[in-house]
């Protein structure tokens, strides 16, 4: 009885303020239960709504007129249905079009002709379902435009809204937003009925059509692009309202792409593996052109140089073609040693850079820069790297008397001070005892040579020689005072003995 009342009452599309009241007294005279009530209007009274609606919908961005938009407002309070029930209705009905566009955009042969289907339901939510909203809800249309609905970013994502300028370009500044008019609304989405994946990758082909432009292909196989203004990046925003998307799901979209473009460009710069300052400098360089976050831009780095630059940088270390100076260059551009080179790679470089010092011909041995400043800056264990020295100093010692004595016998003075400057070097390293050798007259002339020689050597490393070569003082006066060039009759004679 009450459905028939109710179904009497509707036939104008509406319930007055006496339909409402008789319906009240038959309730109460029937003792009907709310609930049922409320079934019977919502599945009467819905289906009403609901072909308003659909008729609504069909006459599409350019039929929503004052009419339509009367029938509808009319429709949403006169049939008395609560706002919770018609917004169903009506997003049901909305989200069917969207999936349909959805659908189409899909099909398309190239991401142009898909970015124009998600422009037309992008212009269908802002001109018939937004409005559509606001006749439910009782709003006027004819209000100042709203703000864009910005998503708050949630803690960690502040960074990645700052330095991505596809992102900045979502979040529109005053007068492009004036511009653009009232934004769409966010309520009826495609949350629900798509899945994850294919709501991102819908976003992620709108984002590039912003970035890369309108591709159009013009006879004998060429194409011309046409760069997108700003504006499509609000379009953008009301795209990813539309599919629901989070703030966090859209920042990792276009930090993926910011990062799948500054990939493939740090392919290209690091394609033999090698990581100069001048390299780093382009890669940040790169790494601002595209926005991506400096963590994110790391981890591509160290992802391709983990891959590419694992054997060329052992290559380089083991020929020489990286030493501490580039080392400290890399350092300088802010390249994180520890997560470029393995640790292996960096104490080898070290052990290298020693043997170098201990080679030099110099004589130099600064304690600070072997045992403190290179570890540091290889970011390697500094009694690890003092016990190398150790081991390094003690094995060159003695080799470098041998190849002292062997150029001694050569006749070659320079090599003579150079290889007995690396004796010394070893000796400040790892202070040592007197050296044997069984060709005593040898060892004089290597004391000769060395105190005699030009540039003439300080006088504490003549001094430190001869205790090493254990020539007594009377001996060094006599060789200091004998004439230059004079050698021993076991060098003159070529009686080596080792």
């Amino acid at each position: 009885i009450y459905r028939q009342k109710l179904q009497q009452y509707v036939t104008g599309g509406e319930l007055s303020d006496d339909n409402v009241a008789a319906l009240l007294r038959l309730r109460v005279m029937l003792c009907i239960p709310q609930q049922t009530i409320e079934a019977a209007h919502a599945e009467i009274c819905g289906s009403i709504f609901e072909k308003v609606v659909r008729e609504a919908i069909s006459s599409g961005v350019d039929g929503y007129d004052a009419e339509t938009r009367k029938s509808v407002r009319k429709a949403a309070h006169g049939l008395r249905l609560s706002r919770e029930t018609a917004m169903s209705i009506a997003s049901k009905a909305a989200r069917r079009v969207f999936t349909n566009y959805i659908r189409r955009a899909r099909a398309a042969e190239n991401r142009t002709e898909s970015a124009k289907e998600l422009k037309k339901m992008i212009a269908f939510n802002t001109l018939v379902v937004t409005e559509m909203v606001a006749d439910i809800k009782g709003e006027s249309s004819d209000k100042e435009p709203e703000e864009p609905v910005q998503v708050k970013a949630e803690d960690g994502e502040d960074e990645e809204w700052g330095s991505l300028e596809s992102l900045k370009k979502t979040r529109p500044d005053k007068e492009l937003s004036e511009k653009m008019g009232k934004p769409g609304q966010t309520e009826i989405t495609l949350k629900d009925d798509l899945p994850d994946r294919d709501r991102i990758d819908l976003y992620k082909t709108y984002l590039l059509y912003c970035v890369t432009g309108e591709v159009t292909r013009i006879p004998f196989g060429a194409q011309i692009t046409t760069k997108r203004d700003d504006s499509e990046y609000l379009l953008l925003n009301q795209l990813g309202g539309i599919l629901g998307l989070t703030s966090k799901e859209i920042v990792n979209i276009h930090v993926g792409l910011a990062e799948q473009a500054f990939r493939q460009q740090a392919e290209v710069i690091l394609a033999d593996g090698q990581l100069t300052k001048a390299r780093v400098e382009q890669l940040d360089e790169l790494q601002k052109q595209v926005g991506l976050p400096q963590p994110q831009a790391e981890k591509v780095i160290k992802n391709i140089t983990t891959t590419k630059m694992a054997n060329a940088i052992e290559t380089a270390v083991n020929q020489g073609r990286l030493n501490i100076k580039q080392i400290r260059e890399l350092k300088e551009a802010n390249v994180s040693l520890d997560s470029m080179i393995a640790v292996s790679l960096r104490e080898k470089l070290f052990k290298k850079t020693v043997n170098d010092i201990f080679s030099s011909g110099t004589g130099e041995f600064d304690e600070t820069e072997v045992y403190e400043t290179i570890p540091s800056d290889l970011s390697i264990d500094a009694e690890k790297a003092k016990s190398v020295v150790h081991d390094l100093a003690r094995s060159r010692l003695s080799n470098s008397l041998i190849q002292s004595v062997a150029l001694l016998r050569q006749r070659n003075r320079k090599g003579v001070v150079s290889s007995l400057n690396d004796l010394l070097a070893c000796d400040k390293a790892v202070p040592a005892e007197p050296l044997s050798w069984e060709v005593s007259e040898e060892l004089s002339d290597l004391y000769d040579i060395y105190s005699k020689s030009d540039p003439k050597p300080a006088p504490e490393k003549v001094s430190r020689l001869q205790y090493l070569l254990g020539i007594d003082d009377s001996t060094a006066t006599a060789l200091r005072e004998m004439e230059d060039g004079v050698f021993s009759s076991a060098a003159e004679e070529g009686n080596f003995v080792f």
